[in-house]
């Protein structure tokens, strides 16, 4: 149960966001069922549709009101949401063209599939789940606990391995770069490398342009996306475990969102003044 919150989270507006995402990407989505294709490729961008429209229409039931009121699980599920569907928008470019399941298309769709599954494995490997609630993010006081940020990234560590640092932080301005060429018209220079491939016979004719573009792309996006599904699921996992501890103890729980960092004192204070009741 929230007592207290110094930001004006609205769920409201929260499933006006998801609400924009999701006809957004069903926009996109929509024609594809309708090509010419084979059964496997309409299947997943079925499944793809499918997903958008149930989960839209859930988060404007009462039981889906109930899930954006608790901030936390919403917003791991929410964030783990919009990057499966990034993921599933990827996915359906490479196979839509594929005609069969031995086909060059089939088989980037699989390797994308095998990238995704990679980044949750490197996820696994580079965690460590003591850093989830440090003293900095989150102090629990009996059944009260303060949250003061929402770190759902914070299991990923390179503790095992620290001599990476140095070049993922390299590595981090060359992913900025590159992401200002995508955004300035890098897309369009890959279509047209790939495009060049397949004259100059390197690509088999009859393989798409657009599936190996997004295959290029997605490798490495498909990779990120894994790890960080990974920490946002580890993240609410032990959440759920803290709260349910907490729930065992003492009969319920109260948080306090604090990302201002006022201090307690004076928090206590301002509940007092609003004629809230920290203590039940």
């Amino acid at each position: 149960m929230e007592i207290y919150s110094d930001d004006d989270y609205n769920p409201k507006s929260i499933r006006s966001g998801i609400t924009g995402i999701s006809v957004i990407m069903a926009l996109f989505q929509f024609p594809y069922v309708f090509l010419e294709s084979s059964f496997h490729s309409l299947a997943f961008c079925w499944l793809s549709l499918l997903l958008l429209i149930f989960f839209k229409i859930f988060i404007y039931t009462r039981f889906g009101m109930d899930f954006l009121k608790k901030r936390v699980f919403s917003q791991a599920v929410l964030i783990s949401y919009v990057m499966i569907v990034l993921t599933m928008f990827i996915l359906n470019l490479v196979i839509l063209d594929s005609k069969k399941i031995s086909d060059p298309n089939f088989y980037m769709f699989i390797f994308l599939i095998m990238s995704l599954i990679c980044g949750v494995l490197t996820g696994l490997f580079f965690s460590d789940k003591g850093n989830l609630f440090n003293k900095h993010n989150i102090k629990i006081r009996n059944n009260e606990i303060e949250l003061r940020k929402l770190e759902f990234f914070s299991v990923l560590t390179l503790k095992r391995m620290p001599f990476l640092r140095v070049p993922l932080r390299k590595l981090r301005n060359i992913i900025a770069i590159l992401a200002a060429l995508i955004g300035t018209g890098g897309a369009g220079i890959g279509i047209g490398i790939a495009e060049m491939l397949k004259r100059s016979d390197v690509l088999a004719p009859d393989m798409s342009v657009h599936a190996v573009l997004f295959f290029s792309l997605g490798i490495p996006v498909l990779f990120t996306f894994g790890i960080l599904i990974y920490s946002t699921m580890t993240y609410l996992s032990e959440w759920r475990k803290l709260v349910a501890s907490i729930d065992k103890e003492y009969g319920e729980h109260k948080i306090i969102f604090n990302s201002k960092k006022k201090s307690y004192k004076k928090i206590k204070e301002i509940m007092a003044e609003s004629g809230s009741n920290a203590n039940g």
